[in-house]
């Protein structure tokens, strides 16, 4: 069954849609991308990567597919958001509520990937409630950790939002969709990581020992490769960052 309409005259054969598959569906033949028969997900990483939009998806079930809340927004140009910018989505955060009734920590580095090990020994018995969590296992299987999580794709940083309430961890998003809008960085809530966290919550909290909050939000982000939808969605607080809030 055919999931992509592929326009193989703009297509410029660069693999970024083979890469960024995590059902190995797409390959590059005559420097042209092509699908094959591996099963689709239908996940749309391969129509945000490909620099030329080249790549249509055709879904199967517009209704129906797991992965319709999980594929906006993911694909990220590698470059982290500065510790500057960090500061100024902070402070938007927390503009028009009372001070500090948020927190934001971010995760990178060599923690960073010990936190995306910790969520998948969370969630790596949870296959039946997470239909997510088979292709993980499956992509990690056969690539042997050698391309970017499909938590992360290629962005380099998880910012996460503690608060004293979902009110407060909303009204502090929205205040950074605009921030971050302006300063030309997007990202996109990991359902897996809350999932993480609503399961064993002791073992993710170990990462943020300063919070004095309740987390509500996990996000992914960066800086887009290139500009589909430049949509942010609410972001949350950021660990190594800043400091105690």
């Amino acid at each position: 069954m055919t999931h992509l309409n592929i326009d193989l005259e703009k297509c410029i054969g660069c693999g970024k849609c083979a890469r960024m598959c995590i059902k190995d569906h797409i390959e590059i033949v005559d420097k042209k991308a092509r699908e094959k028969d591996n099963g689709c997900l239908e996940c749309s990483h391969c129509v945000s990567s490909c620099p030329k939009g080249a790549i249509e998806l055709i879904p199967s079930e517009p209704n129906g597919n797991v992965f319709k809340e999980l594929k906006k927004d993911k694909v990220f140009d590698g470059r982290p958001v500065s510790d500057e910018d960090l500061q100024e989505l902070f402070k938007a955060m927390n503009k028009t509520i009372d001070a500090y009734k948020c927190e934001m920590f971010v995760l990178q580095g060599p923690e960073l990937d010990s936190f995306i090990e910790t969520v998948w020994e969370i969630v790596n018995e949870r296959e039946a409630d997470m239909p997510v969590v088979k292709e993980w296992r499956q992509y990690r299987m056969r690539h042997n950790m050698e391309r970017p999580s499909p938590v992360l794709w290629e962005s380099r940083q998880l910012m996460f939002i503690f608060a004293n309430s979902p009110d407060d961890a909303a009204t502090a998003s929205v205040r950074m969709v605009a921030k971050g809008l302006n300063l030309g960085i997007r990202g996109y809530h990991s359902n897996i990581v809350m999932a993480a966290y609503k399961a064993c919550p002791e073992r993710i909290l170990e990462y943020f020992p300063d919070a004095t909050k309740k987390l509500y939000m996990a996000y992914v982000i960066g800086h887009p490769r290139r500009l589909i939808e430049p949509v942010m969605k609410p972001m949350e607080k950021l660990k190594g960052v800043f400091g105690k809030r």
